[in-house]
């Protein structure tokens, strides 16, 4: 279908949005017969079960193409001598890296790297990590997962640095190096003329109470480093951001990050150093390392150090475009159990799309079950999506009304906490809500979920407690908001896609069960 769908309910609803992996279609258990009764449903997903869609796969009208050529090199831009390592880098979906095979370290082990580098090319949304990295990686998540290194980020004009680190379960922690202010202004200090830069970065498990800490240092290798700042800074900026920049570099060139407590104990382990594309479409840079040292090596690039590589010396058509959703049913089983299962790529966007049964009408005064299983392929930073039941327009289409009902699940978070696996409600600005915090969902594992609404809970207010694995967490409603949604409807129960701009989801659902009402 390609009928233009309301984003209202997206842009009201402030709830990010879960993913529905699995959806519905042929094993059915209705209780009662007729439209006042409310039973469940339940799908294995054996088959297409032909559930309604709009804007849930769409083709982009360009695959880019992609290049990637960086390795080791006989050139001298980042060291003095002739040999390094790098060369163009594209940011794109599928992960490439050259990196040495080192013996596997933990965050329980000290750790250092350092050495030099040099852009001689940057362009618009485009950026590469260089550090400690595993070098199995799902793909299309932006930063790798379970690494501990440099994060750039370029523009025409050149690029910004941060640190961070990512851990095994996608959680994240770090610090931008050079003058960033949120909201203020992005500059880009990193020059692309081929300055070169000398970098350390340093971590010490015992630090910060023993919950880690890793710093880094940074500096210049031009004549004048002093004019990095200065020239990254707009003639018209308010002078308070600017000495807030200033602050920041180059006057100060030495940062520290603390651990949060428990990242520690995620189980993240690097196996390989050196460089990675960032997984997410994008453009490309030219940039090169040299003088290494790190887990108690040097290189200085003599000769070929013949390092692993994967997918660093390609050119080839990119399947993840920006913006481009791929989800619905699949043959795959990811989730879990026989193949075919629902899910997909949600990208956060405007365009918003879902993959739905028609369930309805149910309304807040209902008891809603649903369950079954799920896995977060890949989460990248900024992502959202959703997955329960929600309201059409009455016209057929199947589009959410301005003032969007949903109850459900909301997957998504902050960066440094991943996703989490929330209970949400929708009605209007006054008549929503979601927890906090709860249970957080691990890239790559399977998880058997639940989910039940209890009108009755809470006193008579309403109580939702979702479930994903052994973890649970529930949300009460506030006292009148289940009398104001007795207008509320819902009519539909699946998936869809959450806005505005921001990176990807990919999810998957499947052995669903969620209650509907029978028709006659």
């Amino acid at each position: 279908m390609d009928k233009k769908v309301p984003t209202g309910m997206m842009r009201h609803w402030r709830l990010v949005a879960v993913g529905l992996g699995g959806m519905i279609g042929l094993a059915v258990n209705i209780c009662g017969a007729d439209e006042s009764r409310a039973g469940n449903k339940v799908e294995h997903f054996d088959n297409d079960p032909a559930w309604e869609g709009q804007n849930n796969r769409i083709v982009p009208k360009v695959y880019p193409t992609v290049r990637q050529d960086f390795g080791y090199s006989s050139t001298n831009f980042a060291g003095e001598g002739v040999g390094e390592m790098g060369g163009e880098v594209t940011r794109a979906s599928e992960p490439a890296y050259y990196g040495d095979k080192i013996d596997p370290v933990t965050l329980d082990e000290k750790l250092s790297a350092s050495g030099t580098f040099a852009l001689s090319k940057t362009s618009a949304g485009s950026g590469m990590f260089f550090g400690f990295f595993r070098a199995t990686q799902p793909g299309a998540g932006g930063r790798p997962i379970a690494s501990l290194g440099l994060d750039m980020d370029c523009e025409k004009s050149g690029a910004r640095l941060a640190v961070r680190l990512i851990t095994a379960q996608n959680q994240s922690c770090g610090t931008f190096i050079t003058p960033f202010i949120p909201g203020k202004f992005r500059p880009t200090p990193i020059r692309n003329d081929g300055t070169r830069y000398r970098w350390k970065l340093e971590y010490d498990p015992q630090g910060a109470q023993g919950r880690g800490r890793f710093t880094f240092s940074f500096r210049s290798l031009s004549d004048k480093p002093e004019e990095l700042a200065a020239k990254a800074l707009p003639a018209d900026m308010p002078e308070s951001h600017r000495k807030e920049a200033l602050s920041r570099f180059p006057n100060v060139n030495e940062f520290a990050v603390d651990l949060p407590e428990g990242y520690k104990r995620q189980g993240t382990t690097f196996d390989h150093f050196g460089l990675m594309n960032m997984m997410k479409a994008g453009g490309g840079i030219t940039i090169y390392f040299d003088d290494l040292e790190y887990a108690g090596r040097h290189q200085g690039f003599s000769q070929d150090p013949k390092w692993d590589e994967s997918g660093n010396r390609r050119t080839y058509q990119a399947k993840d475009v920006g913006g481009a959703h791929d989800f619905g049913f699949s043959s795959t089983n990811f989730a879990g159990g026989k193949p075919g299962e629902i899910g997909g790529t949600f990208w956060r966007t405007d365009r918003w799309g879902y993959y739905a049964d028609r369930v309805g009408p149910l309304t807040f005064q209902d008891r809603l079950e649903a369950r079954g299983k799920v896995i977060l392929e890949v989460g990248g930073p900024d992502s959202d999506m959703c997955f329960g039941w929600f309201h059409s327009e009455g016209n057929g289409a199947g589009a959410p009304s301005e003032a969007g009902n949903f109850l459900g699940i909301k997957v998504g978070g902050p960066t440094r906490i991943g996703h989490y696996f929330l209970p949400g409600y929708f009605v209007n600005d006054i008549v929503r809500g979601h927890p906090a915090a709860g249970p957080v969902m691990q890239p790559g594992k399977r998880y058997e979920w639940s989910l039940v609404y209890d009108p009755a809970a809470n006193e008579g207010n309403g109580a939702m407690t979702a479930t994903l694995g052994s973890e649970s967490v529930t949300l009460k409603l506030k006292p009148g908001q289940k009398k104001s949604a007795t207008d509320a409807r819902l009519d539909r129960f699946g998936m869809f896609s959450h806005g505005p701009g921001g990176q990807i989801v990919k999810l998957y659902l499947d052995d669903l069960e969620y209650t509907m009402r029978a028709s006659k």
